[in-house]
Order: C-alpha cells, then sequence, then structure tokens
C-alpha cells in the first residue's frame, strides 16, 4: 500500500455478493448474430439429439441424450477348458513345434495348492482339471498339463514354477499320433 498524504490508500475490491447489472442503453446487440447463434445451438442439438429447453432463469437445459443401452450387455462368456494348442479334428494351430508342459509330481504339492494354482497359470485349466491332473502326477510321477508351440510351454512351465509347482517341457515327437 502506497501511503499518500499521512493516509493510507485502502484497496477496493467489487464484491463477489452484488447482483449483476444491466447493461448500459449504449450497448446494442447486433439481431442477425442473435439469429445465428441459436441457428448454432439448434444444430447442435439435433445433432446430439436433444432439444433446448429454456428455464425460469433464462438459460438453456440440454436434456441428456437418450442411452443406448446395448453397448453395455455382457461379453459372451466362453467355455471353461479346451486346449488352445490344438485344433478340434487333432491338427495344431499355429506354426512351429508343439512341446508339452509337464506337472512333476513333488511331495510338496498338496491337492489345493494345485488346484488353485494351475487355473491361475494356465486358463484353459478348470479345478476339477486341476485335480485330475494331480492325481495323475502322484500315480504316474508326471501329468501333462497343455500341449503348446514352444514359447508359450516355457512361460507357462515358468509361471508354475513362480507359484510353487514343478514342471518341466518335452517336444511333442510326432510318432505317437
Amino acid at each position: 500500500m502506497a501511503i499518500s498524504g499521512g493516509r493510507a490508500a485502502a484497496l477496493v475490491f467489487p464484491s463477489t455478493a452484488s447482483t449483476t447489472t444491466p447493461l448500459p442503453s449504449t450497448v446494442s446487440l447486433n439481431p442477425r448474430a442473435l439469429l445465428r447463434t441459436k441457428a448454432k445451438v439448434a444444430a447442435a442439438a439435433a445433432a446430439v439429439g436433444t432439444v433446448p429447453q429454456a428455464t425460469s432463469s433464462g438459460g438453456a437445459v440440454l436434456e441428456p441424450p437418450a442411452f443406448d443401452q446395448s453397448q453395455l450387455d455382457a461379453v459372451p462368456v466362453t467355455q471353461e477348458g479346451g486346449d488352445p494348442g490344438r485344433l478340434k479334428d487333432g491338427r495344431r494351430s499355429g506354426s512351429g513345434d508343439s512341446y508339452k508342459v509337464l506337472l512333476v509330481d513333488d511331495v510338496r504339492h498338496t491337492e489345493k495348492h494345485v488346484e488353485t494354482a494351475l487355473p491361475q497359470v494356465v486358463p484353459s485349466i478348470t479345478a476339477e482339471a486341476a485335480r485330475q491332473l494331480f492325481h495323475l502326477s502322484r500315480l504316474k510321477g508326471v501329468a501333462v498339463v497343455i500341449v503348446a508351440v514352444k514359447e508359450h510351454a516355457e512361460f507357462y512351465a515358468q509361471m508354475m514354477v513362480r507359484q510353487g509347482l514343478r514342471s518341466a517341457i518335452e517336444p511333442e515327437s510326432d510318432m505317437a499320433s
């Protein structure tokens, strides 16, 4: 604040609570510009399928556009199980050699652990299929979890190890089929 003549000059701010003052009579509105503005608002409203409605305060309020519920329909549910590495008639899909992902029996494996970990690693395996693979691995020493291309088989085996399951991969021989 500047002090002049021994008095402090006060800063004056307009009040935010004051009412709006009418425009001076020297301000005029261009009627053509006003018509163009109304036409633009009507065109924009027609583009979104809404019609502006005047309110008591003088402003226009747009109604919300109609919402298409079909956009939120659920994605079709896929069936669980199945082997994404093979087609229904037994032919292989994709290119490259196929590898078997094996669940190797280990005394640390429990049925509950295999039942929860295996479906997390291999999405096509259900909890029931995981239990059957657990019992098969106990009976025979190993169980084939899935047959896939080498990169996928390595990934599945690595994820099984991270979940605490012993795993291995081996090439699938064409002589057996």
